[in-house]
């Protein structure tokens, strides 16, 4: 049965922001996202289409605290939504002082996310413009619980963290210090650098646990015999082969063979360079952080490590009914199509379109949502039935960087654009 309405709704109240993250979509390299924020007589147009909303979430690219109406919108929102409705939205946290915390817990907020970089108290009486600071948090959630003592509601408060290489030791540390400051969640997400620019700090691999495990048993048995797999390549343009030219081919072809036969996708160049990075003791971190979570009764939400086998995924956002509405009003199916925007497949860069099927100030929301051509694309999008580009060696093609006449969007001829997506394969994961 087709779902009328959108179950969760993120309306992106403003752009501007007080930081400059450097993992940031913001200020990546090509990154054109203007400044603004969304008026108030605008959300009010899309306050009767909120009567079925389970979740909205008024947070896009900016800082939502910049809003200088957030507390109406709040209000708004909160008497057209259901009773059982939550509002959240994800900060920094620099502007919740003692009376903003009341009058947003007063307007009906219901969660709120803290982004925090790292534990590391450095600067903690100057306010960097670089990254989110322990400091910030720490006087935000004091400010956020006394809030929600003195107006005895139920407001969760959550932590969200973007996993890094030279910060993933501090995740246990972390979830003890969530503990400690009456934190209700962590959200945990991997780190994508859409400019190429951070890449090396991305914990995420995009090749499947089973492949990483066929290429790095053959890739042992390869070094045992004096030779490495990673010269397979180089190997096969040769027109004179070496001895060792000749056995490194052969142990790639056994390894091809092997994965056929047990229909495994290998991305080869992927392979090679994920194969020097201990996965093993980023599990054993992931282990640590659970643990202790369990222990002391904190939702801990932590990405997978790996991609599905064989180019599987699934997209949350059509999974969870949701829409995207960015501060102009317009209307997109998904995170990843919400900004016009510098993207990276398999080390090669990209150009990500947003998707626009219609404006608020023009329709209500539920006639935008209905329409037969959003209402195809999330029929299809759910079908998770497109190109698997981060496990095809072949990413990105030209089917992905450049316009198609066809009107297809990958090698699948796929008329939704979702091949490329990263939270598609869990690399990404939002409030």
């Amino acid at each position: 049965m087709a779902i009328q309405y959108p179950d969760k709704i993120y309306v992106e109240l403003t752009t501007r922001c007080n930081l400059r993250c450097p993992m940031c979509l913001k200020f990546a390299k090509g990154s054109c996202i203007d400044e603004g924020d969304m008026s108030l007589a605008l959300f009010k147009k899309l306050a009767p289409s909120l009567a079925h909303t389970r979740f909205l979430v008024l947070n896009g690219i900016g800082e939502p605290l910049l809003h200088p109406d957030l507390e109406e919108i709040i209000t708004i929102a909160r008497a057209a939504m259901p009773p059982d409705g939550r509002i959240g939205f994800q900060s920094n946290g620099l502007l919740l002082h003692q009376r903003r915390s009341l009058q947003l817990v007063a307007a009906g907020l219901n969660t709120i996310c803290l982004s925090l970089d790292n534990l590391n108290a450095q600067n903690a009486d100057k306010p960097s413009q670089k990254g989110h600071q322990l400091f910030s948090v720490e006087k935000a959630i004091a400010n956020l619980s006394e809030a929600r003592k003195t107006a005895n509601r139920e407001v969760r408060i959550g932590i969200e963290v973007v996993l890094q290489k030279e910060t993933l030791q501090q995740l246990p540390e972390l979830v003890a210090w969530a503990h400690r400051h009456d934190v209700d969640y962590i959200i945990a997400s991997h780190l994508f650098s859409y400019d190429g620019s951070m890449a090396e700090q991305s914990l995420f691999n995009p090749n499947s646990y089973e492949a990483t495990q066929l290429f790095a048993r053959w890739n042992t048995e390869a070094l045992a015999q004096g030779v490495n797999l990673a010269t397979m390549p180089t190997a096969q343009l040769k027109f004179s082969k070496s001895p060792a030219d000749i056995l490194v081919l052969d142990i790639g072809t056994a390894m091809h063979k092997e994965a056929r036969e047990k229909d495994i996708a290998l991305n080869f160049p992927a392979l090679v360079a994920q194969s020097s990075r201990d996965m093993g003791a980023i599990e054993e971190q992931f282990l640590q952080a659970r643990a202790l979570a369990a222990d002391r009764g904190i939702e801990l939400f932590l990405p997978p490590l790996y991609a599905q086998a064989n180019g599987h995924r699934s997209c949350p956002f059509i999974e969870e009914h949701a829409v995207f509405i960015n501060k102009s009003g317009k209307v997109m199916p998904c995170h990843f199509l919400w900004h016009t925007c510098p993207g990276m497949v398999n080390q090669e860069q990209i150009h990500i379109e947003e998707l626009v099927f219609g404006a608020i100030d023009e329709q209500p929301l539920e006639v935008i949502w209905q329409q037969a051509e959003y209402a195809n694309f999330r029929a299809e999008a759910g079908l998770n039935d497109y190109a698997p580009c981060w496990s095809c060696t072949s990413a990105p093609c030209p089917d992905l960087v450049n316009a198609n006449l066809l009107g297809a969007n990958d090698c699948y001829g796929s008329h939704v654009p979702c091949g490329h997506c990263m939270w598609g394969i869990g690399w990404l994961k939002c409030l």
